[in-house]
């Protein structure tokens, strides 16, 4: 049974790329299509800056965090308290746990944004390309 699923899951993905690779029939329709692909790496780019700037967003507010747990933290030592200290360090090592954690998804979505920004630009070429043969 799985064996039959997974078969047909490889049979539709196969068919389905071909079919989506199929050049058009004319200039004007490889064009259009062109610009759909152009539309959807824009929407990908969208996306991709709004994700960015909500780990910067979650990035600042994390360092905020953790720099007023190392403020707490010094006064618990300066103050003798040695268990409020600890329970402190605790805390900001939770909070740089998470800044690094934001750090490494900025990233991720720092190079999506490239990856789909040079799709779009190819894209362009493309449909330039194709432009060009309209006659």
């Amino acid at each position: 049974m799985k064996t039959k699923f997974i078969l047909t899951a490889i049979a539709t993905v196969f068919s389905v790329s071909a079919f989506a690779q199929v050049p058009a029939s004319n200039p004007v329709d490889q064009v259009k299509q062109d610009n759909k692909e152009i539309h959807r790496d824009n929407k990908d780019i969208r996306k991709d800056k709004r994700d960015i700037s909500k780990d910067q967003k979650e990035l600042a507010e994390d360092r905020q965090a953790r720099n007023a747990a190392q403020r707490a933290e010094n006064r618990d030592i300066k103050n003798g308290n040695l268990a409020g200290a600890e329970k402190m360090e605790k805390r900001r090592e939770h909070e740089q746990h998470e800044i690094n954690h934001d750090k490494h998804d900025l990233n991720k979505d720092k190079n999506n944004l490239h990856k789909d920004r040079k799709d779009r630009n190819n894209d362009v070429k493309q449909r330039n390309k194709d432009a060009a043969q309209i006659k």
